[in-house]
């Protein structure tokens, strides 16, 4: 394949990602003098997860410095922050919505995890810099890799050709040039163009691997050195390359950003806390794509997994889990029983994120097992005794959300690729496509974990049901949490059990 046939493409637009009909709109809007703050809020309100994840930003602590009411409209915080911040915000959000669903490609899931680190490294560069705007930065560093996207969607078999021989220790962007004819960063240049992004982003995707972070020109940007230092240092984060090598690289930062070299030592830790909290703000467990980015299918390909859902269908289920979330509060709120709402819990998960099997599970850490408590679907009852597992890594994924404290979405769950660790007896017992897992927090600990899965035979399990499960993990915690203050001290130990 060669960059004309890159380019043509771009340009005819048939089998690339679009934007979304609502970022149409906002770029619409910004591009008129006249549009308000009413405008552009009225845009993102009309895609309701995208409002949703607006609203989780701009009200985190990122966002918010030393402000204590929170931002509960969408037109409050255009006014905020500002029309072009606000603006830039729903653009990057959409675009790492894009680029991040696993449910699409396992190897989309790793570039989702690069640039939500470098994202968490740009912010934190950038909030030490005078004069540069962290959010700003943050936007940049989500999206600065978008160009990936066109050379998957152009040829998947051409980029399997690129991963293998960068497997190989072939440099990334040579493979690029070899198989495509250009690299990812002169193909998302011309994307951002195409899509008419913000001058200032089109630099940033179509610049940053320009510059060698460890010998950046004197006279260097600061809104391209954030992101090309924050990339460099994303990767070292994740073990490409020596020891020595990441200390360099903030070394270089701090000259080139003019920082403080007392600042240098702190970076890094705020980086860390960033990325946390990103990966919670976006729904993304940068864990979890590490651990399975790797999948792939028996051909090689990377294109393993079912599409993702339409903005549409996100929506309308989004308002559905609203209400189930106001169902769950008022039972709270009216002492329901536990054991009611837990199982109203179930049902939600079965009717509005459409599982077949919903299973919760007490974790009793005496006997290091797992116990089958409630259950919901067709045929869960049948599953629900054969999970009554040990509590041990060994266990696969059901275990594991438990011992390692986050959610697992297993797509091809009986891939050789996982390497074992799904779980055998698990797998016997569910003979699924794929499943997901979510553990179960209260006060106490991790005392529970959610099953999910589509039934044996039916179709895989997406990333977007399995980040839906997680919230009612969230929900389900509230209600045993408020369970477990309702009891005796004798009791609440059999909880925990």
């Amino acid at each position: 394949m060669s960059s004309a046939d890159v380019f043509a493409q771009i340009e005819r637009m048939g089998e690339l990602p679009s934007l979304p009909r609502t970022l149409l709109e906002i770029q619409r809007v910004a591009s008129d003098d006249r549009s308000s703050a009413d405008d552009l809020a009225a845009c993102i309100l009309r895609d309701q997860a995208l409002t949703v994840r607006v609203l989780k930003v701009v009200n985190s602590a990122m966002y918010r410095g030393g402000e204590i009411e929170e931002t509960r409209s969408v037109r409050r915080a255009v006014i905020r922050l500002g029309f072009d911040p606000v603006r830039k915000l729903a653009l990057g959000l959409s675009v790492f919505d894009m680029m991040s669903k696993l449910s699409r490609s396992p190897w989309l899931a790793e570039l989702g995890r690069h640039s939500l680190i470098t994202a968490g490294f740009a912010r934190a560069l950038a909030a030490a810099t005078p004069g540069l705007d962290p959010e700003e930065a943050f936007v940049a560093a989500l999206i600065h890799d978008v160009g990936k996207i066109v050379l998957l969607e152009c040829s998947p078999a051409a980029l399997d050709r690129v991963l293998a021989d960068a497997a190989a220790g072939v440099d990334p962007l040579a493979a690029e040039r070899r198989h495509f004819g250009l690299t990812h960063d002169r193909a998302g240049r011309r994307l951002a163009v195409r899509w008419g992004l913000p001058f200032d982003l089109q630099t940033v995707i179509g610049d940053h691997h320009d510059i060698d972070p460890l010998r950046p020109p004197r006279k260097l940007a600061p809104e391209l050195a954030v992101i090309v230092f924050a990339d460099a240092l994303a990767k070292l984060a994740c073990g490409d390359g020596d020891t020595e090598t990441e200390p360099a690289v903030l070394r270089q930062a701090g000259r080139t950003l003019k920082l403080p070299a007392s600042r240098l030592d702190d970076i890094r830790g705020e980086a860390v806390a960033q990325i946390r909290e990103l990966s919670s703000l976006v729904g993304i467990d940068a864990g979890e794509l590490r651990d399975y980015a790797g999948l792939v299918n028996v051909d090689g390909g990377v294109l393993v997994a079912p599409l993702r859902m339409s903005a549409e269908e996100m929506a309308e289920r989004t308002a559905r889990q609203l209400e189930l979330y106001q169902e769950v509060g008022r039972g709270l709120a009216a002492g329901r029983p536990a054991t009611e709402l837990l199982q109203t819990i179930l049902e939600g998960a079965v009717e509005v994120l459409g599982f077949e099997r919903v299973i919760l599970l007490d974790v009793d850490r005496d006997a290091r097992e797992l116990r089958p408590r409630c259950w919901a679907g067709i045929d869960a009852g049948d599953l629900a005794p054969r999970l009554n597992l040990p509590l041990v890594r060994a266990t696969g994924a059901l275990a594991l959300a438990v011992l390692e404290q986050r959610s697992f979405h297993v797509p091809m769950a009986d891939s050789e690729a996982y390497d074992g660790l799904v779980g055998q007896e698990l797998l016997q017992a569910a003979r699924c496509a794929g499943f997901a897992v979510a553990p179960i927090q209260t006060a106490a600990g991790y005392v529970a974990v959610i099953y999910a899965d589509g039934g044996p035979n039916a179709e895989d399990v997406v990333a977007e049901q399995a980040t839906e499960l997680a919230g009612l993990a969230l929900q389900a915690g509230l209600v045993m949490g408020a369970g477990r203050a309702a009891t005796s001290p004798a009791s609440e130990s059999e909880l925990v059990r």
